[in-house]
């Protein structure tokens, strides 16, 4: 089961929308693919150059905490060591003042420890900062997509790429285009002071070489070459990593997209007793996702013996060529050996991270890929001709010819030179068979799609030389699905006009009759009450809530996209009177399942058939003449309840808005608010 769908009346879109491409990819990972660095670095330059500040700051912290005062802290404990094995007796430089010594360190000691503290601090603020970059950009391109796209991507999985992969990219881009440079410097910085006390062991006439060359470099050189085939290993290891990183990362979404289904429908599910069926699906998932785990646990532990298998061994070797020139003779001091086996790890921490490269692209990639198709998909640039600002001279729709199908140049076409007039003032609706193209008009209208021939004109502009600004301002949908989210009353309202104060609000719920509601089943005050997404609203009071939201546009045209949706005949059919007084004098066209329900709430209707308008009428026009119309009333007449008989098409506001509140509000969830 996928999310609502925002269609899903038998038009299945395949073409390319006006409002952008969709992508060639699905929202899954592709575990094909390999890392392309050109994706890594066009996020990176997208991202990372928007916070210079705080990259400075990250690479000043990364070199200090990290590199410096462990590598100073490792020095001043070697003296110290010193010190207290008497090791300026062996004829060396004379010791400096134990006290000095001891502070250094100590001071040293403190900072690496609150620096650390601090450090991690700013890399979660770092990595925060990109993170709620991306998801902001990501939302915000996932909102403009067209329907077509999410005809092609599960709204679950693209729901987990927002807040679970982005977090990923994040940390990606730091760790990859960041990290490398800093760890290099740090294995230049640490292996100098490394080399430095190794040589300090042969001050003195006693020189050991090999073929003429000091020894000790020698020594040195061949184990920090050996210390970085660690990355080299891991690296041809990290494919496999990969591998499995795409396996989990698309049973995620597997997961995500049951769960989010079936949570979606409970009710479905639960009068169909079918909570087993799920809970196997689910189990047998988990368990495949469980398996995965572990073999992508299995392939990292071993990726890591590798990986740590270098440290001991350049470990082994520092610690024995120390050994081996105090041994000959070497002019060093204990405190020499201390230094080395310090310093040695935090080398080695290095040259891992730096193989960590290997692993981390690899395992970022799929996430890294992900992110980025959706960012990539961008819509097209708004073309307009240079009368596109002009203003219609009223708000009558006109459609002239219209061909449109969902993949141009084949069969079938939804619209096959439909020509049809809306009037202005009047409220219109399409009826037709499923399929037929009703909503798909909606779309046209609202430029979603482009049409392969005819026109479609506003008041005698066509809407491809107006503006979508222009447009959209001037055509307004009220969704079979509408939006809502987890906020005060008042901020679900300002979805369609954020700058709406309390009294345009009120005065859009009064002209509706939600005002009635509100206040009954919340109180007074109810534009500073929570919300929470219209979980205790009937299906009328949901669609009384979105006809409200949407006339605070001021709309000129108001597109009802199956506004009976989810709601009984007690409910739908005491609304019309409600609505038709809120609707007064616009501009309205509606597309509803329920002819019955239309014939009463309809001045004007077209019946569509074959991708053509072959009826046009009043519903008692219609009625009274045989054709499609009648047989579709007819059809749906035997089904329809008795109550759809009562109510009349009078516009008495309070009244109606009245029955509307009394009807609905019994339906409300006990225990739950508006």
């Amino acid at each position: 089961m996928k999310g609502p769908p925002s269609t899903g009346k038998g038009d299945a879109p395949a073409a390319t929308p006006a409002g952008g491409a969709v992508a060639t990819g699905s929202a899954g990972p592709a575990a094909q693919s390999d890392f392309d660095f050109k994706v890594l670095r066009l996020l990176g330059s997208r991202y990372l150059k928007a916070l210079p500040g705080m990259i400075f700051l990250y690479i000043a912290g990364h070199i200090l905490i990290q590199t410096l005062v462990p590598q100073q802290t490792a020095v001043y404990l070697g003296k110290l060591t010193n010190h207290f094995s008497g090791g300026s007796a062996k004829g060396g430089t004379p010791s400096e003042p134990l006290l000095q010594n001891y502070f250094f360190w100590l001071g040293l000691t403190v900072v690496l420890v609150a620096g650390g503290y601090g450090f991690q601090y700013l890399v979660s603020r770092f990595d925060g900062s990109i993170t709620r970059r991306i998801k902001a950009d990501l939302f915000a391109t996932l909102l403009r997509q067209s329907p077509a796209y999410y005809h092609q991507h599960d709204s679950d999985r693209l729901t987990l790429i927002v807040t679970q992969f982005a977090n990923q990219v994040s940390s990606s881009l730091r760790r990859l285009l960041i990290e490398p440079v800093l760890q290099l410097i740090a294995v230049a910085i640490i292996g100098v002071t490394i080399y430095q006390a190794l040589t300090g062991l042969t001050r003195g006439p006693a020189v050991w070489t090999i073929a003429g060359i000091n020894g000790v470099w020698v020594m040195f050189g061949i184990t920090l070459v050996f210390a970085l085939t660690s990355p080299w290993i891991v690296s041809r290891m990290g494919k496999y990593l990969q591998r499995d990183a795409s396996a989990v990362q698309e049973q995620n979404l597997s997961l995500a997209t049951l769960v989010g289904g079936a949570l979606k429908a409970p009710e479905e599910i639960q009068a169909m007793r079918a909570e087993p069926v799920f809970s196997r699906k689910l189990d047998t998932l988990l368990a495949r996702s469980l398996d995965l785990q572990l073999a992508q646990t299995r392939t990292m532990e071993k990726i890591n013996a590798f990986s740590r298998l270098p440290g001991t061994v350049v470990l082994a070797a520092f610690l024995g060529l120390a050994i081996f020139l105090e041994m000959k003779g070497g002019s060093g001091e204990p405190g020499t050996i201390v230094q080395v086996a310090l310093l040695t790890p935090l080398l080695m921490s290095a040259i891992q991270q730096l193989s960590s490269f290997g692993i981390n692209s690899r395992m970022s990639w799929p996430s890294l890929e992900m992110v980025h198709s959706i960012l990539a998909t961008h819509p097209p640039e708004e073309k307009t001709t240079p009368a596109g600002n002009a203003e219609p001279a009223d708000h009558s729709i006109e459609a002239r010819d219209l061909v449109f199908s969902y993949q141009p140049g084949k069969r079938p076409k939804v619209l096959d030179g439909a020509s049809f007039t809306i009037p202005t003032g009047k409220v219109t609706g399409f009826v037709a068979r499923p399929g037929q193209g009703k909503t798909t008009f909606f779309r046209l209208a609202l430029r979603f799609y482009d049409w392969q021939a005819g026109d479609i004109l506003l008041g005698g502009i066509p809407i491809r030389d107006m503006p979508l600004d222009s447009l959209r301002r001037h055509i307004v949908l009220m969704s079979q699905f509408p939006a809502f989210f987890y906020d005060s009353v008042r901020e679900n309202m300002r979805v369609a006009a954020p700058a709406a104060s309390d009294e345009e609000i009120l005065q859009a719920a009064r002209l509706t009759g939600l005002d009635a509601v509100l206040e009954r089943s919340m109180g007074p005050g109810a534009l500073d009450l929570p919300f929470a997404a219209g979980a205790g609203l009937s299906g009328g009071q949901k669609k009384l809530f979105a006809l409200t939201r949407c006339l605070l546009r001021q709309p000129s045209v108001l597109l009802l996209d199956e506004p009976t949706t989810g709601m009984g005949p007690l409910e739908k059919f005491p609304l019309i009177d409600a609505m038709r007084h809120a609707l007064g004098g616009r501009t309205v066209i509606v597309v509803d399942h329920d002819i019955v329900w239309q014939t009463k709430f309809c001045d004007h209707i077209h019946v569509l058939d074959g991708g053509r308008i072959v009826q046009s009428g009043s519903p008692q026009d219609l009625l009274a003449t045989p054709g499609l119309f009648r047989s579709l009333y007819d059809e749906a007449s035997d089904r329809a309840p008795a109550a759809a008989a009562s109510p009349s098409l009078s516009a008495k506001a309070p009244q109606g808005a009245m029955a509307a509140e009394k009807t609905t509000t019994t339906t409300t969830t006990p225990g739950h608010h508006v």
